[in-house]
């Protein structure tokens, strides 16, 4: 299962649980920039580009949220690489629109 956070609306909220975290993302309008909140990194929300998923870090899943991959951030000059995902849910936000689950 994943999510491209493309097909989200402006602020519905994804909770991901990684292998060490829970991750929760805010989606902004337009191009992968996202609030995050989370990990040892992101301990408030933070606005960051969420440039995709990968499994070895050679290879990327554009904004997408992938079971088994690791989420990849960036802000400023740092990249954020967090533990594999286990699970990821949705929560509507104020926009009714559909977040479209691809399998």
């Amino acid at each position: 299962m994943s999510i491209h956070i493309d097909s989200c609306a402006a602020s519905d909220t994804l909770v991901v649980h990684t292998g060490s975290s829970v991750y929760e993302l805010i989606v902004l309008q337009g191009d992968g920039d996202v609030l995050v909140r989370g990990g040892s990194h992101f301990t408030g929300f933070q606005r960051v580009r969420f440039l995709g998923s990968t499994a070895d870090g050679s290879s990327l899943t554009p904004r997408t949220i992938e079971i088994g991959l690791r989420m990849i951030f960036t802000s400023g000059d740092q990249s954020i690489v967090t533990s594999p995902v286990q699970s990821v849910s949705r929560r509507p936000g104020t926009v009714p629109k559909v977040c479209a689950t691809a399998e």
